[in-house]
């Protein structure tokens, strides 16, 4: 007989899935059935006695397979997992390494501050130290998930509150667990075309075999290759435009995207991947488990940078000052009257290799010893630009014009021993030992990205200054943890945990953090929980060391800018301010409500609160006098950042009849983020108020995901999906604006409110055989755009681009796809 808290727990497990569509409910049922409810393993709990996601004291989403694969025209894992989470939010691509790189956020905190695991083990960061984020995630040095091939996936789990006393660094926000297919049998082949509305072609291939080792061990592996073409979004500048008009051939020629004339193209980067993960296991003898997880990732991605234009006398326009240095040389050729655009490819490689034994003792204590060795490495070549150090050849023409400018490298090698003891039925300590070690490389460029002709450091080639071989190097730090986890079925209804965690590090010091968290059962039908924590992002040997120099360009003047990052440390920093980096802390309160409201719906409320201290952050530019750039930013611990808000997902089933059903997810998120204190810095604010502005607003304070899946008879399933993005302001300007002298405001200064948005997806699937589906979708169907921005507000007309820039919502428009999908 079933009794009826079992009976509850089976009821409430489609309402904890977060944003997830309720196909992945359905998933989620499915494998309830398989293994019974109980026998559901979670994130969020070191006890062996595998609980159900409704026991869970903080809210866990599970994502189905099927679920990250419902979804068109996607480059990587991010733009799955943001289409399907409303509390996760990814900007666009745009912006050096950003370009290649997506930056996350999580509740609206960093990137780097959600922990990313793969079959619970740590992920290792990915090489790049984000310079182009948006406001709230600048300086985050992350994962990235965008490595990972979603065909080798069986579920995302996503933990939705503070958890660094049970997993370490950077669990502020929360945990994202990616668990793998573990078959050892069968498989499937996908492939999948599709098309944006304005021409541009993507295209994934990927396949999966589970394959039996001896009688009790596996080995399932997975390949996915995708290619997406770079969109072009943007407009016609207005100086390319003149040129134009006055009879210049070849503008915008210099496009590796073919989309002349546009001498600069906004959209996401073209890319192409390879990625591959292996999951292995063999069964010994006395109990024990020897298993393995590889992962590699080849990718790369072309992004294209901003145009230099040449002189337009009847604009007032002087000529880029790459130029007019070429030009003073004698330089007459081509660039000179039509100018040029760089562009940037950045090559990725990314590897991982996890080998460990777990099994039991004879007094039932579960062990996984396991080690892991990680590494993502991020190269730069940038085509299609110029150093005027380096002069002319003999017949006036430019002898180099595709630079190696260097790149980045991050390593990580974990070693872990964990244990999990039950005492009697209802209590269980778990407790173990980590030591990490993380090593952050600066690659240096070529010596003609950086230097003149005579091998001497100048400003380098227009665009992205090579990495100096004086600043190249490794950098490295080492620490060890410890941790005990306690889980106590109090009474029949009530559910305690309590964890602490202690960690040294051999760059900053020690840190210590707890959690106490709760979950009651008020009735069959409702329940309570709720969670206290403190937790930490420990800094990086990236935050503390980078080392780069760009060029950017004013949005209103055109002028060129050259901005230095240099390490906290360096003597230049430390003139200005900077100091030795140190843990960021917090402290997480969430309160939460989950009830069976009956007739098949369901609903969960969580509430929650994230307090920040000593955020790690990049100043604003600093002006000083140096011949590599005019101005320079460092990252130092300056702010102390609040977030708050509340998850309300709600779940239904309506059956129309005999074969048609439909199953309703709705998910919603709102997120209020404010900067409480920001410290000086050698007696200055080192974070402007309009970057703390726009801290505030850059993101929308509201969210939601609605989900319909309806089953027509046994063959045909029709997805339809609504993305909304509320309203946020652009990151340019001020939202008060400037005063213009007169209590006005001044033209230009005042930063645009953009509007709330709904995009919409569907998806049309057909089970030709039992192995065979075929499907037909589209995302952004309406072929929606994010709102324009032009004068009187803060704007990028000048450089070509009418949408904003960094916005949460992406400016891509419409695209559909035809995929198949093959089991054997």
């Amino acid at each position: 007989m079933i009794n009826k808290k079992r009976t509850f727990k089976l009821a409430l497990l489609p309402l904890i899935i977060g944003s997830a569509s309720h196909t992945a409910m359905a998933y989620a049922a499915e494998e309830v059935k398989k293994d019974d409810v109980e026998q559901i393993s979670i994130i969020g709990s070191r006890s062996m006695k595998q609980r159900s996601v409704a026991d869970s004291p903080v809210p866990v989403d599970l994502i189905s397979s099927k679920d990250l694969n419902a979804v068109g025209g996607t480059a990587d894992m991010t733009d799955n997992l943001k289409a399907l989470i409303p509390s996760y939010t990814a900007s666009p691509a745009t912006g050096d390494g950003s370009a290649f790189v997506r930056p996350t956020s999580l509740r609206g905190t960093s990137s780097d501050q959600t922990l990313v695991l793969v079959d619970g083990k740590r992920r290792h960061r990915s090489a790049l130290v984000q310079f182009f984020a948006p406001a709230a995630g600048n300086g985050a040095h992350a994962p990235d998930v965008g490595m990972i091939p979603a065909i080798a996936l069986k579920r995302v789990e996503v933990l939705r509150d503070g958890a660094a006393s049970q997993y370490g660094s950077d669990a502020i926000a929360g945990v994202i667990n990616f668990v793998t297919k573990d078959a050892s049998e069968g498989g499937a082949v996908e492939l999948q075309y599709g098309q944006h509305y304005d021409g541009e072609s993507n295209i994934k291939l990927a396949v999966n075999k589970g394959l039996a080792i001896g009688e009790d061990g596996f080995a399932n592996i997975s390949l996915e290759y995708v290619d997406n073409d770079a969109l072009s979004r943007g407009v016609i500048r207005a100086d390319a435009q003149e040129l134009l008009n006055n009879g210049v051939k070849g503008v915008g020629a210099d496009s590796p995207f073919g989309d002349a004339p546009f001498t600069q193209t906004w959209g996401r980067p073209e890319t192409s991947a390879l990625r591959m993960f292996l999951n292995t296991g063999v069964e010994l003898d006395g109990n024990k488990e020897l298993y393995g997880r590889f992962s590699y990732a080849d990718t790369s991605g072309r992004y294209r940078f901003f145009y230099r234009n040449p002189a337009i006398p009847s604009i007032g326009k002087s000529a880029n000052s790459a130029i007019s240095a070429l030009e003073e040389l004698g330089y007459t050729g081509n660039i000179a009257q039509v100018g040029f655009t760089p562009y940037l490819d950045g090559e990725q490689t990314d590897y991982s290799a996890i080998i460990g034994l777990k099994g039991e003792l004879e007094n039932d204590t579960s062990y996984d010893f396991s080690i892991s060795k990680g590494s993502n490495e991020l190269n730069y070549f940038l085509n299609n630009s110029i150093n005027p150090g380096l002069g002319l050849t003999t017949d006036l023409e430019i002898p180099q014009m595709n630079f190696n400018t260097g790149g980045y490298k991050q390593e990580e090698i974990n070693i872990n021993a964990d244990f999990s003891l039950p005492v009697g039925d209802n209590f269980n300590v778990a407790y173990g030992a980590e030591w990490r070690e993380e090593t952050y490389t600066s690659i240096a460029g070529e010596l003609n990205s950086y230097s003149d002709a005579d091998g001497q450091p100048n400003g380098g080639v227009s665009g992205m200054r090579g990495i100096e071989a004086k600043s190249a190097g490794s950098f490295s730090r080492d620490n060890y943890s410890v941790y005990v986890d306690v889980e106590h079925d109090v009474t029949d209804e009530l559910l305690m945990q309590y964890a602490l965690r202690y960690e040294d590090f051999s760059d900053f010091g020690s840190t210590a953090n707890w959690k106490i968290a709760g979950n009651y059962s008020v009735t069959d039908d409702v329940s309570l929980r709720a969670a206290v924590s403190t937790g930490f992002h420990a800094p990086t040997p990236g935050q503390a060391n980078v080392s780069t120099t760009i060029t950017t360009f004013d949005g209103v003047t055109g002028a060129q800018v050259e901005e230095g990052l240099i390490p906290a440390t360096s003597a230049l920093a430390i003139e200005l301010g900077g100091q030795k980096l140190k843990e960021e802390t917090s402290t997480n309160y969430s309160f939460g409500i989950s009830s069976n409201l009956g007739d098949n719906t369901n609903l969960t409320l969580d509430f929650y609160k994230i307090e920040v201290d000593d955020r790690i952050y990049r100043t604003g530019n600093i002006a000083v006098d140096d011949p590599r750039f005019g101005s320079v930013s460092f990252y130092t611990n300056v702010l102390d950042v609040e977030h708050s808000g509340i998850d309300l997902v709600v779940s239904s089933t309506f059956d129309w009849s005999n074969s048609i059903s439909t199953d309703i997810a709705f998910a919603y998120g709102y997120n209020k983020i404010d900067v409480v204190n920001v410290r000086e810095v050698n007696g200055n604010a080192p974070v402007s108020e309009s970057t703390i502005e726009d801290i505030e607003n850059n993101f929308p304070n509201s969210r939601f995901v609605l989900t319909t899946n309806t089953a027509i008879a046994d063959d045909w399933n029709l997805m339809v999906r609504a993305n909304y993005y509320g309203s946020h302001f652009d990151e340019r300007g001020t939202i008060s604006g400037s005063d213009d002298g007169s209590g006005g405001i001044s033209s230009g200064s005042q930063s645009a409110e953009i509007d709330s948005i709904i995009y919409l997806d569907a998806e049309l699937s057909y089970q030709v055989s039992d192995a065979m589906i075929v499907k037909l979708g589209a995302s952004n169907i309406l072929d929606s755009f994010i709102g324009e921005i032009d004068a009187p507000n803060a704007n990028r007309q000048s450089v070509g681009l009418q949408y904003p820039r960094r916005s949460a919502a992406n400016y891509e428009g419409g695209s559909w796809y035809l995929g198949l999908s093959y089991a054997f």
